[in-house]
Formats: structure tokens, sequence, C-alpha cells
């Protein structure tokens, strides 16, 4: 896997797993199978797709990849049956239940990770849960406590955002804004490019000043209109129509040109052509219509949806330093 060759580290795992089925192996396997997938051999000489490649030379092979989140689950919640006594087993499964959108049972599996050891993974995932079920008190001290265990495996700032994000809304405005200011100190320093998704701390507060001196930073070159909404609603309720104004007509004419320059490539395909085409139209349709909205009066609500955290399952990684306890084979 560190070679990119992932069809070889594929099968090594697969066969790992059977010569000697144990949970290091089986585990192993059922990670690679949730994040990677699975490859599916093409014979090329008859067309003809295999699971098996024994039979077949290396450069008469080809390979597609498909999911395989079936096969990962079934290993996972056969290895769980034995009730292990290591963390990842119960993050993996967790991550697989909140694909899946089934919350609570993601709630329960996640609980018994953070009994065995908490890491920033699962309490984060936690805290998921508990956002999407409307439990923010819950949701905000699990992101707290994710938070402050970063470290040299997963640095992520997502769980400090979506606890400053829970602790808006609930209406706690001194600690919101002083995670914001921790936030837009840390973004910088380690160059995570936040300030976007941070603002809506402040916007969710009405905080829209210092909602406007971030956005008005930013070079929307690089962020989605997606953003606008509170920007233009912040600027319109400090009187700024005109800046209002000024980005959306920059930012219309830069999607319109970068459209024809598209079109008349004689390099792209018709059906990418047609398929940007109506995208770029839907783009600034929704600019336009942000804008009348918010001329309206109406105020954006903030869809903010917290990241799932994961890392290296592996059993064994020598990058990650991941353990390979010593489990009797089952």
């Amino acid at each position: 896997m560190e070679i990119n060759q992932y069809e070889d580290a594929f099968f090594q795992l697969q066969t790992a797993a059977e010569i000697k089925p144990s949970v290091q192996t089986l585990h192993n396997l059922g990670c690679f199978y949730f994040s990677e997938g699975k490859p599916i051999i093409e014979d090329i000489e008859s067309g003809s797709f295999e699971e098996d490649a024994e039979d077949a030379e290396e450069e008469e092979m080809s390979y597609t990849w498909e999911i395989a989140d079936k096969e990962a689950f079934d290993i996972v919640e056969d290895l769980l049956k034995n009730k292990p006594r290591h963390y990842f087993l119960y993050n993996v499964m967790g991550e697989m239940y909140i694909k899946k959108e089934k919350y609570e049972e993601a709630i329960g599996i996640l609980e018994e990770a953070i009994t065995l050891t908490p890491s920033l993974e699962n309490l984060n995932n936690l805290g998921l849960c508990c956002y999407k079920k409307g439990k923010l008190p819950e949701a905000a001290e699990c992101f707290r406590k994710a938070h402050l265990l970063r470290s040299s495996n997963n640095y992520s700032l997502f769980p400090f955002l979506s606890y400053g994000i829970c602790i808006a809304h609930l209406g706690k405005e001194s600690k919101a804004k002083e995670a914001a200011k921790e936030l837009l100190l840390l973004s910088e320093k380690e160059g995570e490019a936040l300030e976007a998704d941070i603002a809506e701390i402040y916007y969710i507060l009405e905080d829209y000043e210092e909602v406007v001196k971030i956005y008005s930073k930013l070079d929307w070159e690089f962020y989605s209109e997606e953003f606008f909404p509170a920007y233009f609603y912040s600027l319109w309720k400090l009187s700024k129509t005109k800046e209002i104004e000024e980005l959306a007509s920059k930012t219309i004419q830069r999607k319109e040109k970068h459209m024809k320059e598209v079109l008349q490539d004689p390099d792209e395909e018709e059906e990418f052509k047609v398929e940007f085409e109506e995208v770029t139209k839907e783009e600034i349709a929704f600019i336009k219509n942000t804008v009348k909205e918010v001329y309206w009066g109406k105020a954006p609500i903030v869809k903010y949806e917290p990241t799932l955290e994961t890392r290296c399952y592996l059993y064994g990684c020598f990058r990650h330093t991941n353990a390979n306890p010593s489990y009797f084979s089952i």
C-alpha cells in the first residue's frame, strides 16, 4: 500500500486471512474492504470477470474497483461478537454505521470504543451522531474532548470547529467567540484555510461585523458560492449593498467566461461540456437568487455538517506505529 500497489496489497491481505484467520488478519482485510473496496479482475483476452487471479498471467489482467462495504461489515461484525479489548474494531464499526446513517447503532458501539480507549476519531464521531440526533450539549462535549486528543496521527481542526458551531447554537456567546478566535489562529498557523467555516460561528451569533471582517479578506476565486448567503446577509445587515453587487457581478462574470472557454475548447468531450454548462448555470442562478432573498430580508440558515474523522486502522502499520496485539487465531 505504501507504494500504491493496492491490487497486490489486497491479495496479500486476503491470503493472510485465509492462511491464519485472526483478529489482526481479518480486521485488516475488513478495513481494506471498507476504505478501498475490492478489485475485480478482468481477463483482457476473454473479457470475463473473475475474483481469483491464480490462473491468470499478471500482464493479461486489468483491475476495476467496486465498493465492498458489505464484505467489510460482515467481517467486523463477526469479530466484535468475541468482544475484543482493542478500540480499532469498534471505531471502524462506528464509521460503518455512520455511513449507513444508523446513528443510534453508531452511538452504542462508539461508546464502547471510548470506554476502551478515547481517541479523536471515536469522540468526534460520537459527537457527530449526537449532533445528528439533536443532542447539542452532548455533541459539544464530545467535540471538545476530541480536540484535546489531536496527535501525530490526526491533527484535524474539524472537531474544534464542530464544537464552536454547537456552543454558538446553544447561545454560549463568550465561549463560542473564544473558540472562533483560537480556531482562526490555528487555521492560519497550520495552513488549514478554515476561515470561511469559522465565520459561520460568528454568523450564528449574529455578529455580522466579524463575519464581514473575515469574509472580506478571502479570495473568492477559491471559495464556493455556498458561503455567499451568510456573507451577503451580513453585508446587507450592515447596509453594504455595494459590496454585495460587486462580488456577485464579478463572480458571475468569471463563471460565464470560464464556461465559454470550456464550451469552445475543441479538446473537451461533448458530454463534459453539457454537464459543465448545466452546473455553471445552476451556480449562477444560485448567486442571483441569494441576492434576491437577502434583499427581501430572508436570513439564510447555516447548514453545518460535522466531519467524520478516520485514521489508519491497520494492525501493524509501520508508518502509523499501530500496535499488532497477539490475539489468538479464530
